[in-house]
């Protein structure tokens, strides 16, 4: 299939996803991972590693690379984006080795892609939605509201080290839902400007 037609899928696909829900599980566990999502996106990836499309599909290829590899991650399939991500020497690419760390639980090693990454791309867009997400009520501890509106811009690092401070709750903290809310944000937002769709 031609790059343009992949992603063409691709987009389609991340189209319907992400009316789905407005929660990414902060430590998915794999289980409710979709295998007819799983075999579409083997199939997406294959095509992207034929050597055709490594030759002629250039950045457009690497960007569906990163797209796969998020879809990966929007699935709970933790070990199969890390796979593509790890690999992906683009700004996307080490974001999203950042978030799939997170996910898993290796904060450090998080926050060291996020500032590979050099930050999210859509940042400042990101920031003010989160911003209208926590000034929702979704977010009982004030603290945490003051420093997630901090700053002009997304800060990958801050919604890391609130992650691990629901983990050790074992993310049965009252903030755990608007955490899971902010995540799924920053993903959909990422994996809409690699679909080259709008905002939702």
């Amino acid at each position: 299939m031609e790059i343009g037609k992949l992603k063409a899928q691709l987009a389609s696909t991340w189209k319907e996803l992400r009316g789905q829900r407005s929660r990414l599980r902060l430590a998915p566990d794999g289980a409710e991972a979709s295998g007819e999502l799983e075999s579409l996106l083997d199939r997406a990836e294959a095509e992207l590693l034929e050597p055709e499309a490594a030759e002629t599909g250039g950045e457009e290829r690497l960007r569906l690379l990163a797209l796969v590899s998020g879809l990966h991650l929007w699935n709970g399939s933790l070990d199969r984006s890390h796979e593509l991500a790890q690999n992906l020497d683009t700004a996307e690419g080490s974001y999203l080795h950042g978030m799939m760390h997170r996910m898993e639980g290796d904060y450090g090693n998080a926050n060291y892609w996020f500032r590979v990454a050099g930050g999210h791309p859509d940042s400042q867009r990101l920031q003010a939605e989160a911003v209208k997400l926590a000034g929702g009520g979704g977010i009982a501890d004030e603290a945490l509201v003051r420093k997630l509106k901090r700053g002009p811009e997304w800060n990958a690092a801050l919604l890391t080290d609130l992650s691990a401070a629901s983990a050790l709750t074992g993310h049965a903290s009252p903030e755990t839902q608007a955490l899971e809310e902010l995540q799924a944000l920053e993903l959909s937002a990422l994996l809409d400007r690699l679909a080259g769709i709008g905002s939702r």
